[in-house]
């Protein structure tokens, strides 16, 4: 059995993360990545209540996405600027997350590896629930295998989660896919999944089954990033697309 869930963060969710965390576990409990890219959703106290925690416990596998930008609010006209781990804004941040963790037992907290300036700082602060992901073709660091091992000779308890969206946006054939997963499968704690689209959207939407070569490992939890499968209803479709191309 595929073991895939969602984030509660997809670009294109306009309902609360309750809601969201709701609908989710109304569909399958066996993965979801709390997904707070967008530090307003962090910094905003009404999302996060007993029943949040409760629901969120109920999934087998929960993760949590760090904030990576500055915004007051889920449109793109509020994005300020980028995290920067440390900074005086980030302590809080940091305090948030290991207690949201704590409290639905998530199994890792996912930074950025390239809003990251002392690593040392956060493997103190996050210790063995640190994970970071390889990136996209417009950041600075994460994009190549020598990247990510700069990143792990930095943090060398963390773990890797495999991002195949990102992956193709470096390499359209994904053969970069078979070199990451050589390199850093002993690290590898779980996928982040969407096809491109509109940058991170639903296979059975876009046909872009190429950039499914990226998932080697199918005993690894998947989470989906393609905001549109809430609003649209697609994502009971997207498993069944995704398993058929697997042959799962």
């Amino acid at each position: 059995m595929l073991k895939i869930g969602a984030t509660t963060g997809g670009p294109s969710f306009v309902d609360p993360i309750k809601d969201r965390i709701k609908h989710l576990l109304s569909i399958d409990n066996q993965v979801i990545e709390l997904g707070l890219l967008k530090s307003h959703r962090i910094e905003n106290d009404s999302f996060f209540d007993e029943e949040d925690i409760y629901n969120l416990k109920q999934f087998k596998h929960v993760s949590i996405h760090a904030p990576g930008l500055f915004t007051c609010n889920d449109s793109e006209d509020s994005i300020k600027r980028p995290v920067r781990y440390p900074s005086k804004d980030t302590e809080f941040f940091i305090e948030k997350l290991i207690d949201i963790a704590k409290s639905v037992n998530a199994r890792a907290i996912l930074f950025h590896p390239d809003l990251v300036d002392d690593f040392p700082w956060l493997n103190e602060k996050i210790g063995d629930l640190l994970v970071f992901e390889n990136m996209d073709n417009l950041k600075k660091l994460g994009r190549t295998v020598e990247d990510m091992e700069k990143v792990f000779k930095q943090s060398p308890q963390s773990r890797w989660v495999c991002d195949i969206n990102h992956i193709y946006t470096n390499d359209k054939t994904m053969k970069l896919a078979d070199e990451f997963y050589a390199a850093f499968k002993d690290r590898l704690a779980y996928y982040h999944v969407s096809s491109y689209g509109d940058i991170h959207d639903c296979f059975s939407v876009t046909k872009e089954d190429t950039i499914l070569k990226g998932i080697k490992d199918i005993s690894k939890p998947l989470v989906h990033e393609g905001g549109v499968l809430a609003e649209k209803g697609l994502f009971e479709k997207e498993i069944k697309y995704i398993e058929d191309k697997l042959n799962i």
